[in-house]
């Protein structure tokens, strides 16, 4: 370290203190949802003082936003070169609704209908909450095969089938008629997957 140059020492004593922070919010949030969520009551939840996670996040809405962000980083990697789009798609379904993981989704619903309400508030998770998603479900649209001008908008497809499905699960809990559901939009999927491959015919 060069001489002279200043150490906040309050950061460095609480440089990891953020991050366990925000797991045991993520954690929190997970459980409890965010309806009627306060900064207060949950710093007193969490044993900490209000201050204290103010000084590490400033608002509700930008702890929320970086809650979505590490359920994010814990989701499912679509850049999964080793399996074939099909079965990629099959294997994101059966770990991203099994009972353990649904309530990330539950709580990713909760914060998206607060940001578009508040949507000054919520800028930076809009900006992210579909780009993210579209970004990887592009480059797999494109490695099965797809034009890469026409990606995108396959891609979306792929996005609101998915999480439309999600929130049907979430709200009437019949899984054998939405999972039969998901497996028709894959095979709609496959269809397409072989299109993309497959040279054209000359007569």
């Amino acid at each position: 370290m060069d001489e002279g140059v200043g150490v906040d020492g309050r950061k460095l004593r609480y440089r990891h203190r953020r991050a366990e922070l925000l797991a045991q919010v993520t954690e929190y949030v997970t459980v409890n949802g965010v309806g009627g969520l306060s900064m207060r009551p949950l710093a007193k939840d969490l044993g900490i003082s209000h201050a204290t996670l103010i000084h590490h996040f400033g608002s509700k809405e930008q702890l929320l936003t970086e809650v979505v962000a590490v359920l994010r980083d814990q989701s499912f990697c679509w850049n999964d070169d080793s399996t074939a789009g099909v079965e990629l798609l099959h294997r994101y379904w059966r770990e991203r609704t099994s009972p353990e993981a649904l309530p990330a989704f539950r709580v990713m619903f909760e914060i998206y209908g607060q940001a578009l309400l508040h949507q000054d508030r919520y800028r930076e998770f809009l900006e992210h909450v579909v780009a993210d998603w579209l970004g990887n479900l592009t480059d797999l649209a494109v490695a099965q095969g797809c034009a890469p001008v026409q990606a995108d908008r396959y891609a979306t497809i792929v996005l609101a089938q998915i999480r439309g499905l999600t929130l049907d699960l979430l709200t009437t809990g019949d899984r054998e008629r939405v999972d039969a559901a998901f497996g028709v939009f894959v095979e709609s999927m496959q269809a397409l997957f072989v299109a993309w491959t497959t040279p054209p015919t000359i007569a």
